[in-house]
Order: C-alpha cells, then structure tokens, then sequence
C-alpha cells in the first residue's frame, strides 16, 4: 500500500493504492488535451499490509478519523466467494502506522466507514457493522437476494437459459474471430523459410500459436457450458458484494444482480429493512465502485464512460463524463473507466482510472 499526498484527509481508491487530497479546494489547471497528463503527487510513505495465511490488501477507505481502514482478505472472485473464508480489517493512522486489526467472519470484499464513525464490513452475501474500534454491533446481516433467487427455480432456470444462449451466440463468434486472426498472423510467419525468420519472429510465433490453442480452449468451454453451470455462476456472483457506502440514513450494497450487470441494496444503519433500488447496471472487470453523496449514491458506471447520481430510491438525478480519448480531461478513456470514485467533505467528486489517471468534478458534476 502507497500513499499519496496532497494534503492530508480525503481517499480515493484508486487500482490498490491510497489517494489523499486536500479537504479544502485547491485550484486546479486543466492539463493540455495534446500533451500527457503530469505526475501531481508524490509517494510519502510505503506501508507493508500483511495478513494471517497469506491475506493480501484488497481494498481501503478512510475513517472519519483520518485514519486508513484496510480490509485484507483472498482476492475479490469472479464466481462465488470461497466458501469458509475469512477476512481482516486493518487500521492504520495517518501515517501509516498500524493502530490494530481484527478478524471479519467471511469472505468480505467491501469496506466503508460511516459519519457516525462506524466501519461497515460485506461479502458473502452478508454485511457486518463494527465500532470505530473493531467491537461488533448487533448481528451479521444476511442480503436476501440470493435466497429469493433460489426459491423461484423455474425463473432462474429461464433466465440461467436466456443468459447460456447469447453467451453461445457472442461469445463463440469472439473468440472464433480472435482465434482467426491470430491464425492468420501466425500464417504469415510460418510460410518464411525458417532461415529467412527473425529471433522476434521465431518467438512471437511460439506465442501465438499458445494464443491459439488457449481460446480454442475458451470457444470449446462456451459452447459446452451448461445450464447448471451459468446458474452456479450466477448465483455464485450475487453474493460477491462489489461496492459499499454509507451516508448519514442509509447503509448501500452493490453486488452482482440476477442474470446480467450489478444490483445496488439499500439497508437502514442497523442493517434491516433490505430493498434493491438500482439494478442490472453494466460494469466491466468485476468492478461496481459505489459511494455516497449526501444521501444520495454514486455510481461508477465504467462501461458507459461515466459517473452518476442516484437518490436513495434509485431515481437518477444526473449522469457526468463522456468516452473520448484518455489525453482529454474531459472525457473517460480505455474500455471501461471511471473504475472508483470518491466523494469529499466540499462537495468535490474525484474519479480514478485503471491507467492511474485522477479527475477531479464539481458539485455538479462539472470538470475541474
């Protein structure tokens, strides 16, 4: 874990590594679209995070404390969390100086702190709240999701059924056409003499024909799946919780939705009451970043190249960004970006992609 400083108090996440910004606003000069954007901060400290057998840092927030609550545990899955897994939060000071750490019963993939000072804790389908010291409070929710899914059988055999046959239908034909086109690049190598072929070239064709056979491998695993397995995996990624924020009423889950895209929950602060407000929202690479604003939610939106604002019942109140070239502030680059978001104390929202680059947008929602 890295820290970056700017000024002392606000996190972003921003790909594994901890973003502090200034509180108050600072000017901010747009970088020239035609030039690359410039380093803007600097690393002030490294910290090692280790956890027992072999738990690793997967994600972090800060405290109303200023201090870094990181949540250590087995990497978030694409499938269902690992069953009998546990996990740990660690806290931090400021500096970087660890203040103490303690053991979350389950597979948690998700982490964020409340304004009450409160550290809220999910994964596996389930959802922990904690004291500003590590000390439970009240009992381990269970999100009802996924158990509702498993009750309608036929509806989820239907959707499980839907789902296998456009994976049949896309997915094949994508990878049938890379296989095809690396076959050809592979072709033209191979019709050299082998004394005419360069050492690159005698390399990259060893490359390529393993290119060749390992989505031969995925085209066959498509087109064999079965029913039963896209329920398993459906069902299995429900209980992944993605995405976690917490503003003064309410406590918010994102988490995989039934068939297609992510699914965002509401709960009251002491965990009841569960309602779905938001769902089959599109998100790439497992990632569905969520945070408050006010009482409203954010939603990191990486497939449509946008961030947007959504009230506590899931009524979109507006969308912000636009796809475009990643040299252009302005706009969100690369297949599927912003990946996180933050919001802080003055109402500024920042942005962070997968290539490192930080945005910072207004109130509003307006480019800075």
């Amino acid at each position: 874990m890295k820290l970056f400083r700017l000024g002392a108090v606000a996190l972003i996440l921003a790909a594994g590594y901890a973003v502090a910004a200034d509180e108050k606003p600072v000017p901010a000069v747009p970088p020239n679209p035609a030039e690359k954007f410039e380093t803007t901060h600097k690393v002030v400290a490294s910290v090692d995070v280790k956890g027992d057998k072999g738990l690793t840092l997967q994600t972090l927030c800060l405290d109303g404390k200023g201090r870094v609550v990181g949540l250590v545990a087995p990497p978030k899955p694409y499938g269902p969390p690992t069953k009998g897994a546990t996990a740990e939060v660690h806290l931090f000071d400021a500096d970087g100086k660890p203040v103490k750490k303690w053991t979350v019963n389950f597979h948690a993939t998700a982490v964020n702190c409340g304004p009450d000072g409160a550290i809220y804790v999910a994964g596996d389908a389930k959802l922990a709240k904690f004291d500003a010291d590590g000390k439970a409070i009240g009992e381990t929710a269970e999100m009802p999701h996924v158990a509702a899914a498993l009750k309608d059988a036929d509806g989820l055999k239907k959707r499980a059924e839907a789902q296998l046959k456009r994976e049949k239908e896309q997915m094949v034909q994508v990878y049938a056409n890379a296989r095809k086109q690396i076959a050809e690049q592979l072709k033209k190598i191979e019709d050299k003499k082998p004394e005419d072929r360069s050492k690159t070239e005698t390399r990259q064709m060893e490359q390529l024909k393993s290119l060749v056979k390992q989505y031969e491998q995925i085209e066959n695993e498509y087109k064999n799946r079965t029913v039963e397995q896209v329920i398993e995996q459906m069902t299995g990624r429900m209980r992944v919780a993605n995405g976690l924020a917490v503003s003064e009423k309410d406590v918010f889950v994102a988490c995989g939705d039934v068939g297609y895209g992510y699914a965002v929950w509401r709960f009251t602060k002491d965990l009841k009451d569960p309602k779905q407000i938001l769902g089959e929202i599109g998100g790439c690479c497992g990632q569905m970043d969520i945070q408050c604003f006010g009482n409203d939610v954010l939603v990191a939106e990486n497939t449509r190249h946008q961030f947007s604002r959504y009230d506590r019942e899931g009524k979109k109140i507006g969308s912000f960004g636009k796809r475009g070239a990643d040299t252009d502030p302005a706009c969100f680059g690369s297949c599927c970006n912003p990946m996180n978001l933050r919001a802080v104390g003055v109402g500024d929202i920042y942005t962070a992609e997968s290539e490192g680059i930080i945005k910072r947008f207004g109130p509003s929602g307006a480019f800075i």
